[in-house]
């Protein structure tokens, strides 16, 4: 049976980085990743495996390294939902510096993550697309 708590964890380095392979078998195929605070252009909701690694993909690209910090993972009374607080630290391509704070709710069923609704400050997202 697959630990949720690393689930998680291997699910933060995978929407981050990828690579899209590490997907295969701790993704379901209907998975939903929902960006509720995501600025013009971006997209708000992902809808399937491939639809989120394809579009994610293209995000990777812009990233040189992508570091998660304070990390803290919290279950909670519904047994397939856990929350999750984080903050980011990255280099884009571009040598740029991005930052960002997130609250996370991950849902996992059957050993694999269904739903993800991320929150992050818009703000940093939007200052970067500016330059």
């Amino acid at each position: 049976m697959t630990d949720p708590i690393k689930l998680i964890h291997e699910w933060l380095d995978m929407v981050a980085m990828g690579p899209a392979e590490a997907w295969t078998g701790k993704v379901a195929q209907d998975v939903i990743i929902r960006l509720p605070f995501a600025p013009p252009g971006v997209a708000g909701e992902l809808r399937g495996l491939d639809h989120a690694r394809e579009t994610l993909g293209e995000h990777w690209k812009t990233k040189q390294s992508f570091k998660w910090r304070d990390v803290v993972i919290r279950r909670t009374e519904d047994p397939e939902l856990l929350l999750t607080t984080a903050r980011s630290e990255v280099i884009l391509r571009s040598g740029q510096p991005y930052a960002n704070n997130y609250i996370m709710l991950t849902r996992i069923r059957d050993g694999k993550v269904i739903e993800h609704i991320e929150y992050f400050n818009p703000l940093p997202i939007m200052e970067m697309l500016r330059k």
